[in-house]
């Protein structure tokens, strides 16, 4: 065989890999190239629910491709966390994270089945918020010190609050103020922020620390009544409301964040893709003012990194996992 006979035959020994090889860049240059799920692990109506669909709507349009929302709440967000930490690391099975989910519920549960660092590949934060202390119009409380005195004088647990479940700002907002006042409430968990809400205008329980955007069209229409929000300033939205440390709590501050992750593993590549296209939803002025006037928080755009997002979630587990243990929630 000559030497021109021998070239052709080992390019088309070749040809199959070099297609391959060119297939698989083609194929990753592709991402995504069908629907993304987006796991939300809270219940629909939820401020994280809320906050998810704008979101996703948006990041859709900058991907090509629809970001289907599922609401996996339940067990104070560890139902559909653990799907995330178990999903493909493709790019096509996303998730939100929270405070609650990567850093309460591991002190609140004895086996959340996910480690908070380990099982995810981190995006970026989207957005905080406070949580608003709220009672039904009907209750005898028009302020958050009358409801406090209230507490205090009477015996422990007579008043209850309601939550979205276990490990959740709620309840954690809630043990919280018992802490302060060194008087026990009665914890009431529900299977979302809806059925809680819908709890205090019914009477089945006397209030709840709900996060803003989940609390404040009952506040606007005048079915609850705002007496107080959790965070270390007043809230844009409600100026007239103080905060609870002005309220006598001195040094309350109960705030929650959330942010956009995968399974752990997910190629560099595709983390890359999907935070480029993140920061440009979130560095849209319009969206911005929309999520704002709903009540959330959002981060300084080039938004977080995403070393950046796992360094808070870090530095909070540092901080909140001896403050759950000293406020004496039960591992479930």
């Amino acid at each position: 065989m000559n030497t021109l006979h021998r070239r052709r035959a080992l390019a088309r020994a070749l040809l199959p890999f070099a297609c391959a090889a060119l297939w698989g860049v083609r194929a990753e240059a592709a991402y995504p190239d069908h629907p993304i799920k987006l796991v939300v692990p809270f219940a629909a109506g939820s401020a994280a629910d809320t906050l998810s669909r704008v979101v996703a709507s948006a990041l859709a349009e900058q991907l090509g491709q629809p970001l289907v929302v599922d609401n996996r709440g339940g067990a104070g967000g560890t139902i559909g966390t653990v799907d995330i930490a178990r999903a493909k690391p493709d790019g096509y099975t996303l998730g939100i994270a929270a405070q609650g989910t990567l850093v309460n519920n591991q002190v609140l549960y004895r086996s959340p089945g996910y480690d908070s660092i380990k099982d995810f590949s981190f995006i970026s934060e989207i957005a905080d918020v406070q949580n608003l202390l709220v009672v039904s119009e009907k209750s005898p409380y028009h302020s958050a010190r009358a409801l406090l005195d209230a507490i205090k004088a009477k015996p422990p647990e007579t008043f209850r609050y309601s939550s979205s479940g276990v490990g959740t700002s709620h309840h954690i907002a809630g043990a919280t103020v018992a802490k302060y006042l060194d008087k026990p409430m009665m914890h009431v968990p529900y299977t979302g922020a809806p059925q809680g809400l819908s709890a205090i205008l019914s009477g089945d329980v006397d209030m709840g620390l709900y996060n803003l955007p989940a609390a404040i069209g009952l506040v606007k229409s005048g079915k609850l009544r705002a007496l107080a929000v959790t965070g270390p300033r007043r809230s844009a939205l409600l100026p007239d409301i103080p905060t609870l440390d002005e309220s006598g709590l001195k040094g309350y501050s109960v705030t929650l964040w959330w942010g956009l992750v995968g399974p752990a593993g997910l190629p560099a590549d595709v983390s890359a893709r999907l935070y480029a296209a993140l920061d440009k939803v979130m560095s849209n002025q319009a969206l911005r003012d929309k999520l704002i006037g709903q009540g959330f928080t959002l981060p300084d755009t080039p938004i977080p990194k995403p070393a950046a997002f796992q360094d808070l979630v870090r530095q909070d587990l540092a901080k909140w996992v001896p403050v759950l243990k000293e406020l004496g929630t039960a591992a479930q």
